[in-house]
């Protein structure tokens, strides 16, 4: 299976991703959660799996399997990271370098 499989009128939530794929994500959502955590802020990292029942179907079906892994923080404002694996992207659309999680811990705290 390609690393990330959809048909072009599903959701971008759809996107359907192979298990080394999302073992990296979850790699790099684990070492964001570690230095949050550090820094005073709860967070909780999730994997998400699109389960199609009725695959027989045309588009907009797409098929099963795992989806992006998602980190959800517990702040004052509580939000959702997600990674394609060069950056991390917040729920109202920032995104920030793999490399820079203080960046990002300041844009979640203030």
């Amino acid at each position: 299976m390609p690393a990330a499989e959809y048909h072009a009128s599903a959701p971008p939530d759809a996107l359907i991703l192979d298990e080394a794929e999302v073992a990296r994500r979850k790699l790099l959502l684990a070492e964001l959660q570690a230095a949050l955590t550090g820094a005073g802020l709860q967070c909780t990292l999730t994997c998400r799996h699109r389960l199609v029942l009725r695959y027989s179907d045309e588009p907009p079906h797409a098929p099963s399997g795992p989806t992006d892994p998602a980190l959800h923080v517990f702040g004052r404002i509580p939000d959702v990271i997600t990674t394609n694996g060069t950056c991390y992207r917040l729920r109202n659309g920032q995104e920030f370098p793999i490399s820079d999680h203080s960046a990002l811990a300041a844009a979640i705290s203030s």
